[in-house]
């Protein structure tokens, strides 16, 4: 019988892989509901295959490897395996609640929709810097169920898809090592028609480890944003280049003469405005043909 749901996982980090399918194990699915996992493995090693090996959960696992360390390939790999009508996204640093499955299929059994994103809401493993507050600097907006969305809110890491959007369509390479090829693709989508919900019940969490929780490494993930944003806008409609240079150096020079203002409001009011600051730098680096690699670089990924 052909699967309702594929779930797709792009997998690099072992023991957060783990983690994951411990919880995809723990899905109350409605009944007669099938499921698989695709686990498309882009850095093989013996604690990813044990963590596949110990597939206890509903539905088959299959696993395959990905010789090059490009996320873009290996959800692409993962999208031509699977069988399901709805395809499923999650990352691999995140973990699922019980009924993840389930609220998607009820909100897209009652709307007519060609795909549903939901909360990725974040957890510290451990706090490294204190004043880091974790809904300060790593939340992501929420949603009214229901709400349309544009390309701004889709991503991978929480998303249920028709598999029929996928036709002809693939997450395109020349983003598999920066990231961002999730949202290139999907803004295709929108542009061909499709229409996208929000499901505020369909969460699920985002583990960040010890080197994340620094101002280095969000500074660094600022910085990518806006290298990526700005490759993807100049690779959609045609739009002047000189006008969104302009727009990037405007902006930082701004941005850049108000933080001495922003640190009378305290630390993280500074270092807040200084990471929009990094996103205007990477707008200007992209501008003047910078790229970025994260995927590849080592085992954590972006």
């Amino acid at each position: 019988m052909r699967p309702e749901i594929s779930i797709c996982i792009a997998a690099s980090r072992p023991a957060g892989l783990a983690r994951l399918l411990e919880s995809l194990a723990r899905q109350k699915l409605p009944e007669q509901t099938a499921v698989e996992v695709v686990l498309v493995d882009d850095a093989p090693c013996e604690a990813s295959r044990a963590a596949a090996a110990a597939w206890r959960g509903p539905g088959p696992l299959r696993r395959l490897e990905e010789p090059a360390r490009n996320v873009a390939l290996a959800r692409n790999r993962a999208v031509d395996a699977a069988l399901g009508r709805w395809l499923a996204f999650v990352d691999d640093d995140e973990t699922v609640s019980e009924h993840w499955l389930a609220a998607y299929l009820e909100h897209a059994r009652q709307r007519d929709c060609d795909g549903l994103f939901g909360p990725v809401l974040p957890r510290l493993e451990a706090v490294t810097t204190r004043w880091l507050d974790p809904e300060l600097f790593y939340a992501r907006p929420r949603l009214a169920s229901g709400t349309i969305l544009g390309a701004a809110h889709l991503r991978t890491s929480n998303a249920l898809l028709r598999a029929s959007l996928f036709q002809g369509r693939r997450f395109d390479p020349a983003y598999g090592r920066s990231g961002g090829e999730d949202t290139e693709l999907f803004a295709r989508m929108l542009r061909s028609g499709a229409h996208f919900e929000w499901c505020d019940e369909a969460f699920v969490l985002e583990w960040i480890p010890p080197e994340r929780h620094t101002p280095r490494w969000l500074a660094r993930r600022a910085f990518r944003g806006g290298v990526v944003s700005t490759r993807r806008q100049d690779a959609g409609p045609a739009r002047p280049a000189r006008r969104g240079l302009a727009r990037a150096l405007a902006a930082g020079t701004l941005l850049a003469a108000g933080l001495p203002i922003a640190a009378l409001a305290g630390r993280p009011a500074a270092f807040r405005r200084w990471l929009r600051l990094c996103t205007q730098a990477g707008h200007v680096y992209a501008h003047f043909g910078g790229d970025v690699e994260e995927y590849g670089v080592d085992a954590d990924g972006p």
